[in-house]
């Protein structure tokens, strides 16, 4: 077979996927799961015990992540610091299943509050630093499936494994100021400044069924790695309707992601002049874009009794947050800016309900919570296969899916000193999906002659897999008053 037929057929094929292609799906999920600014993993232990839920009732220092104002209702000064263990499960399903587990210990969380001004003062100030970490890591393989074969020049393969692969981390450092009048109502103004270092492995692995050898690819433009800044702000207001029950709201911005720097491997071919194919793999190939993340809007409402005056109190918090998602918006080359062709058809609104309880008994305080947030992406989307249905079909819950948050958590106080643990469970159902080029930069693979090199498998149709994710999060955290 002529080389330059091998190559005109397989640039063709390329061209046809590009023709077709209207998003990444590796920067969507990176942009919903990475670039979305939420640290679902990471926070005190009174707030992940509480479900995250503490818009209105404040008064943690991670209670400024829903709303800033919520820093005007401390009384003391505090520094706390809140170390994490959390373990993530996949399990990938396209017709057969594999599920895997990955355990980290980190710093999760560390806050430090100044209050000024005394408990006669009408009007006092409060200033507040806290940061938040979370690891990206997420590992997803799909396994064996002698059904899915497939045909390249008269050769027949099936499906060995195909594997996603997140690892990294993010970061936020946030800068509050509230203030506290008569304690009836509180302003809050809170700065972030964001950080995330990651790399991301799209693979896949196909079995030459004549003879049984395994060849090996990644997707085009992977194994990347990328180091991106970004910017936010918030303002908040809290007020009392009366001694018991505050009413709350906040509103977040965009996140402004500016100079994703980004580091990835690309595969090309070219006939030469003496009628040789040659193909060429670029290793540290360097672009940069950027990503607007979207606002969001909290409405909180909480019942709290005296905390203060009472060995028995009982405090309850519910936030509703709206996500504005179809704000997102992909700046770069033409490549980068197709994924906002996804945005626009693809993503609506998304809203999370979350509600805690605490019930304190002198020292020791009680808590519960629960949320839960709709799937950022439209039920019907993309058209793809489905290993579950066997059909041509669309799925709910692509890309991300529903998530159900379930918390406890015990709290004592010793004097100056506390001392808070959590347990957060969360579980969240959702399809991903493999398509286009993957090349093969470790061995050369001949499919006949004349066709020698790294190959590309061209995937024309989108295949979906199904993932169950499970995480268990134990979080403890130690701080001071003074």
């Amino acid at each position: 077979m002529n080389k330059k037929i091998v190559l005109f057929t397989a640039l063709l094929a390329m061209f046809q996927y590009g023709k077709s292609q209207i998003f990444d799906p590796n920067s969507i999920y990176d942009g919903l799961n990475a670039y979305n600014g939420n640290f679902e993993n990471s926070g005190t232990a009174r707030y992940i015990g509480m479900g995250e839920s503490m818009g209105a009732l404040g008064g943690d220092i991670s209670a400024v992540e829903t709303n800033p104002a919520g820093l005007g209702i401390f009384r003391n000064s505090v520094a706390n610091l809140t170390l994490g263990v959390l373990s993530n499960k996949n399990k990938a399903t396209m017709k057969n299943s594999y599920s895997n587990t990955d355990t980290n210990f980190n710093f999760s969380n560390a806050g430090f509050v100044m209050a000024f001004g005394d408990e006669s003062d009408r009007l006092k100030l409060n200033l507040g630093v806290n940061y938040s970490y979370q690891r990206l890591d997420n590992d997803v393989v799909f396994p064996y499936n002698e059904n899915y074969v497939y045909t390249i020049n008269n050769q027949e393969f099936d499906f060995n494994s195909y594997e996603q692969s997140v690892d990294g981390y993010k970061s936020k450092l946030k800068f509050s100021i509230a203030t506290n009048f008569d304690d009836v109502i509180y302003f809050g103004l809170g700065l972030d400044w964001h950080y995330i270092s990651m790399d991301r492995m799209d693979s896949y692995s196909d079995r030459l069924l004549s003879d049984n050898n395994l060849g090996y690819f990644y997707r085009q433009g992977t194994p990347y790695s990328q180091d991106a800044n970004g910017f936010g702000l918030s303002v908040g207001v809290i007020g009392k309707v009366f001694p018991e029950l505050r009413l709350g709201a906040a509103y977040h911005s965009p996140i402004w992601w500016s100079d994703i720097d980004t580091g990835y491997n690309y595969f090309t071919a070219e006939v030469s002049k003496d009628n040789v194919l040659n193909w060429d793999i670029y290793y540290g190939y360097y672009d940069k874009y950027k990503v607007t993340a979207p606002g969001k809007l909290v409405l909180s409402a909480a019942y709290a009794s005296d905390i203060v005056n009472d060995d028995n109190s009982l405090a309850f918090n519910f936030d509703f947050i709206n996500y504005f998602n179809k704000d997102y918006e992909f700046k770069g080359s033409p490549d980068y800016r197709l994924n906002n062709t996804f945005v626009d058809n693809y993503m609506h609104d998304s809203q999370e309900y979350r509600a805690g309880i605490e019930y304190r008994f002198k020292e020791l305080k009680v808590r519960a919570g629960y949320a839960y947030m709709s799937s950022p992406v439209k039920d019907n989307t993309i058209t793809g296969f489905n290993y579950e249905t066997g059909t041509d079909s669309m799925v709910k819950n692509y890309m991300a899916g529903e998530k159900n948050k379930f918390s406890f958590g015990l709290g004592y106080d010793i004097g100056q000193f506390f001392a808070d643990f959590a347990y957060q469970f969360i579980k969240t159902d959702y399809y991903t999906s493999f398509s286009g080029a993957y090349y093969n930069n470790k061995e050369i693979r001949n499919f006949g002659p004349g066709s020698e090199g790294p190959l590309s498998p061209i995937f024309d149709s989108v295949t979906f897999g199904k993932i169950k994710n499970t995480q268990n999060n134990f979080v403890l955290t130690l701080g001071m008053r003074f």
